[in-house]
């Protein structure tokens, strides 16, 4: 928990975490820290001690753990470790990932419903180590890639090539998250093609019951089902246990089915379409320049950033959700979803019959309401707490979390006429508001709309395809929101600090992701 001698030092809300964490998905939180820490142990490139965490109530904020700074000897290891990085990268990430999923393959596939406690404590204990490796490889990976990043950046600026000339060469490669966006939009056109284009968007309700009924949709769910078992086994945010993966839930995908058959949606741009062109500038480079550019390529943190989302972010902790479902059926649990509300040691001893839920119901009541009540005061949390640091010195804290103090926001009860934050994807655009509190509000979104929300997530990409522009809380020239406005050719500006507070569903504004501005244009009339 935060502690007041911590708030001297900077905090911010993580973004990753919407709905919060329940009690079993604290042990998932510092699997994470752990992962960053042991990574920039190795690493010493910086007084950086990798992540922290803090919980406020069930939500986390990030900071930067202390170190001594690096020797003198240490900093020239890790930036020999960087500047080669790039040759070995490609190879490093292709085992790593083999590996994840051949592990998570194995958990995925075990019969778990028809495990007994003593089995699901032992398929739990896999599923653990297989969650603690993923974070392992993710940072192990990340941090190199993101100084590897800022070394050849700043080498290729003073060959006159700028940051954002890079980004455009980065962007050119594809992802298996937009190929998952386009494979969804490939079922849209489907289900047009098919004339089942009305059974999504002229009623309410499930669709897999209302699609089943039909004779005519029945090889468009073939398609359907081909789709899951590609990419079913994910969900809508980063290590949150309360949601079910794509598999366990399928309205999930046919919803952005539907919205996709709603919406007049574009195709990504592709080749970082939301990033200004400076002809010539990448054109003509010395042999050094060519070979920095190519060095950028082969370890091309844009790609990584999210190809490794499917592997790592939205899956690994999919089998511990599927595995705490499955004791408490066979414990006879209270709830279906008793376990999560179990730390990690308890959910332990439930499955070796060192405890019951005899003990334990009372307990499990009491953190359920805790977090229900804390789940209606998220809006409360400021996004930043503590004490603003000159430098963050941590580089995903820098890139992926906040690239400033996002806590400079308007004062509450003000609504400024311009909001000012860091433009991750130029171009302007204008459109009526829609703010969205986490991913259960997709749905809401219509085309043409102007997405204002905290932060986004790998969930959240097959709505770019409908936006106007993109404002966000949160964010670096790396985050999500970013690299994704960039893809579809969408204004973007991150780092805004109070979006979510100072707009409102409806108001009409101008994005102009060049210069990092939100201008309110016209506020609707509230309804009396």
């Amino acid at each position: 928990m935060l502690r007041p001698p911590d708030l001297g030092r900077a905090w911010h809300r993580d973004f990753h975490y919407p709905r919060g964490v329940v009690p079993l998905g604290a042990a998932l939180v510092a699997d994470l820290v752990r992962g960053a820490q042991q990574a920039v142990r190795t690493l010493r490139l910086s007084a950086s001690g990798g992540l922290a965490a803090r919980f406020v109530g069930p939500y986390v904020y990030l900071g930067t753990a202390r170190a001594d700074p690096p020797s003198a000897a240490e900093r020239a290891a890790a930036l020999a470790d960087v500047r080669g990085y790039p040759a070995r990268f490609r190879g490093h990430w292709a085992a790593a990932r083999a590996e994840l999923e051949a592990r998570l393959r194995e958990l995925e596939q075990a019969p778990v419903e028809d495990f007994d406690p003593p089995a699901l404590g032992a398929y739990l204990a896999r599923a653990w180590q297989v969650h603690a490796r993923a974070w392992q490889v993710h940072f192990e990976v990340m941090y190199r890639l993101l100084a590897s990043h800022e070394l050849i950046r700043d080498e290729l600026a003073g060959l006159g090539v700028d940051g954002d000339e890079l980004l455009r060469l980065l962007h050119a490669e594809d992802n298996s998250v937009l190929a998952g966006d386009r494979a969804l939009s490939a079922l849209a056109a489907s289900a047009r093609r098919a004339g089942l284009a009305h059974l999504f968007t002229e009623h309410s309700g499930p669709l897999l019951p209302r699609l089943a009924r039909h004779e005519a949709a029945a090889a468009w769910l073939a398609e359907f089902r081909e789709f899951l078992a590609v990419y079913g086994q994910r969900c809508d945010a980063l290590g949150d246990l309360t949601r079910p993966s794509w598999v366990e839930d399928p309205e999930q995908p046919l919803a952005l089915v539907r919205m996709l058959l709603l919406g007049e949606a574009t195709r990504p741009a592709g080749a970082g379409g939301g990033i200004p062109h400076r002809a010539g500038r990448a054109g003509g480079l010395p042999a050094r320049g060519a070979a920095l550019v190519e060095d950028a390529r082969r370890a091309n943190v844009v790609w990584w950033n999210e190809e490794h989302n499917l592997v790592i972010d939205l899956r690994a902790h999919l089998p511990i959700r599927r595995a705490a479902l499955a004791l408490a059926a066979a414990t006879g649990a209270p709830e279906p979803d008793a376990v999560l509300f179990l730390f990690a040691e308890e959910a332990d001893r439930l499955a070796h019959g060192l405890t019951g839920w005899a003990e334990l119901a009372g307990l499990v009541a009491a953190r359920r309401a805790y977090y229900q009540a804390w789940r209606e005061r998220r809006e409360e949390l400021p996004s930043f707490l503590g004490t603003p640091a000159a430098d963050e010195g941590d580089p995903v804290v820098k890139q992926i979390i906040s690239a400033g103090w996002c806590g400079a926001g308007s004062a509450p009860g003000e609504t400024p006429r311009v909001l000012r934050g860091l433009g991750v994807s130029c171009g302007t655009a204008r459109g009526r508001v829609r703010v969205l509190r986490s991913p259960d509000d997709l749905a809401s979104l219509r085309p043409g709309e102007v997405l204002v929300c905290e932060a986004t997530s790998p969930s959240w990409t097959p709505v770019f395809s409908l936006l106007a522009a993109c404002v966000c809380d949160v964010g670096g020239m790396l985050t999500h929101a970013a690299t994704i406005s960039r893809e579809y050719g969408i204004p973007c500006v991150c780092d805004v600090g109070s979006a979510t507070r100072d707009l409102r569903d409806g108001d009409e504004v101008e994005v102009d992701g060049t210069n990092g501005t939100v201008t309110l244009l016209a506020r609707p009339d509230p309804v009396r």
